[in-house]
C-alpha cells in the first residue's frame, strides 16, 4: 500500500506533518480529513536513492524505546492526550527516521479511533509482547502512566545490563583480534627477513626456530585457503544458528560453560524474573505473561523450558510447580515462587529473586572483568615471546659459535 506524506493545520492553526498509508489519493485525502486537519498538502512519498528507507535499516535500538517511553509517561502525565503525546514525540524524534514514521503512524492511528495498545500491536517489529500486554494492562486499569514508567525503568535497566556486559565481553575480544593481527606481521613481514640469514649460516635450528619459518610459509602461501576456510566457518555457524535443533543444543551448551556460561544464564534469569513480575503486577493473568517472556528470550534453551512452564499451567499445575519440575531453573526460583502464591505476593517474591541474580551478575561481572585482563595480556605475550624467541635463540647459537 502507497505512504503518504501530508501537511495539516488545526483548528487552533498548528501545523501538522506526518505519513499515512492509503490505497490511493483519494482515500489519503478522507483518512485526513477525519481527524480534523484543513489539508495543505498532500504527495505520495517516494524515496530517493540517497533516502531510502530499506528493511534491512529498519530498526530502533533499545536506548531510543528507554527515551521514548521515559518522555511518552512523562508527557502523559503532565496532563498531555496521549494521542497529542505521540505527536509531540514524532515531531522531535530526527535521529531515526524509521522510528519516527512508526510515532506517527500510531498517532494516526488513534486519531482514527484505535486504542492505544492496538497502535502498539501494530507495530509489532518495534515493541515486543510485553510492552503491547502493559499498555493494554495500563489502559484496562486506569494506570497508562504507571505502566509506561514501569517500562521505562525495566527496559533502561536492561539496556544497562547489557552495555555492562557487552564492555567485559569487548576488551578480550579486542586483545584477541590485536593478537591474531601482531602475529600474522610477525609472521608475515618479520621471519622472512630471517629466513635468508639463517639458510646461509648452514646450522641446525632449533625445533621452536624450524615450526615457526614453517609457518610462516605456510600462512605466506596458503593465505586464500586461510580464507576460504574463514568463510566456511562462519556459514557453518550462520547454518547452525538458522537450524533450531541445533541452535537448542547449542544454547544449552552455553549456559553450561563456565564463568561466561554462568554470566549469560544468569543475567537472562534476571531479566526474564523482572519481565515476569512487571506483567504480573499489571494483572496481566500468568499464562499471558510467559507468553509474552517466551517470545521475547533469545536462549532457545530457556524458552523451551519457559514454553513447558506455560504448558504446565494450562493442565492447571500451579507456578512453583511447574517451576519446580524443569530443571533448568534453580530451586530458589521454585522455593520463592511458592511463597508468593501462599502469600499472595507472586510479583514481589519474582521481584526479590531478579534482583539478586542482576546483583550476581554485576559482581560476576567486575570480577571477571579483574580477571580477563591480566590473562588477555598474558596469552598476547606468550605468543609474541615465542615467535621472538624463536628468532633469539638461534642467533644467540651463532654468537656462541663465534
Amino acid at each position: 500500500m502507497p505512504l503518504f506524506d501530508y501537511v495539516g493545520t488545526t483548528d487552533q492553526g498548528k501545523v501538522r506533518k506526518g505519513r499515512l498509508n492509503a490505497a490511493n489519493r483519494q482515500e489519503a485525502l478522507l483518512q485526513i480529513a477525519r481527524q480534523g486537519l484543513t489539508i495543505r498538502s498532500v504527495n505520495e512519498h517516494s524515496d530517493s536513492i540517497w533516502y531510502k528507507e530499506l528493511s534491512l535499516g529498519r530498526t530502533v535500538k533499545l536506548q531510543d524505546k528507554v527515551v521514548f517511553l521515559r518522555q511518552f509517561a512523562t508527557i502523559v502525565k503532565a496532563g498531555v492526550t496521549v494521542s497529542e503525546a505521540l505527536e509531540i514525540l514524532g515531531d522531535q524524534e530526527e535521529k531515526n527516521k524509521y522510528f519516527k514514521s512508526v510515532i506517527q503512524q500510531m498517532a494516526t492511528d488513534l486519531r482514527e479511533g484505535q486504542s492505544l495498545s492496538r497502535a502498539f500491536q501494530n507495530q509489532a517489529k518495534v515493541f515486543s509482547p510485553m510492552i503491547i500486554h502493559m499498555i493494554r494492562a495500563g489502559e484496562g486499569s486506569g494506570r497508562l502512566e504507571e505502566s509506561l514508567d514501569h517500562l521505562a525503568t525495566y527496559y533502561d535497566r536492561l539496556h544497562r545490563s547489557q552495555q555492562k556486559l557487552a564492555t567485559t565481553m569487548v576488551y578480550p575480544f579486542f586483545v584477541l583480534l590485536m593478537s591474531v593481527g601482531v602475529v600474522i606481521f610477525l609472521l608475515t613481514t618479520i621471519i622472512p627477513m630471517f629466513r635468508s640469514m639463517f639458510a646461509g649460516l648452514h646450522v641446525q635450528l632449533p625445533l621452536i626456530t624450524r615450526v615457526i619459518l614453517l609457518l610462516s610459509d605456510w600462512i605466506r602461501v596458503f593465505w586464500p585457503v586461510l580464507i576460504i576456510l574463514l568463510f566456511v566457518l562462519i556459514l557453518l555457524i550462520s547454518i547452525v544458528f538458522r537450524n533450531k535443533s541445533s541452535k537448542l543444543r547449542l544454547d544449552y551448551a552455553i549456559i553450561k560453560l563456565p564463568l561466561i556460561g554462568t554470566l549469560v544464564y544468569k543475567s537472562e534469569l534476571s531479566r526474564l524474573l523482572w519481565m515476569l513480575a512487571l506483567l504480573l503486577s499489571s494483572s496481566v493473568p500468568v499464562i499471558d505473561a510467559l507468553r509474552s517472556v517466551e517470545k521475547i528470550t533469545s536462549n532457545l534453551a530457556i524458552r523451551l523450558a519457559i514454553h513447558n512452564v506455560s504448558q504446565a499451567l494450562d493442565f492447571g499445575r500451579p507456578l512453583s510447580e511447574a517451576f519446580h519440575q524443569e530443571k533448568l531453573f534453580p530451586p530458589i526460583i521454585f522455593h520463592m515462587t511458592a511463597i508468593g502464591e501462599k502469600t499472595g505476593m507472586l510479583d514481589q517474591m519474582l521481584n526479590h529473586v531478579a534482583h539478586y541474580y542482576e546483583n550476581d551478575v554485576e559482581q560476576m561481572t567486575e570480577r571477571m572483568k579483574a580477571l580477563i585482563e591480566p590473562v588477555v595480556i598474558l596469552f598476547l605475550a606468550v605468543i609474541v615471546g615465542v615467535i621472538v624467541l624463536a628468532i633469539v635463540i638461534p642467533m644467540f647459537q651463532i654468537y656462541q659459535n663465534f
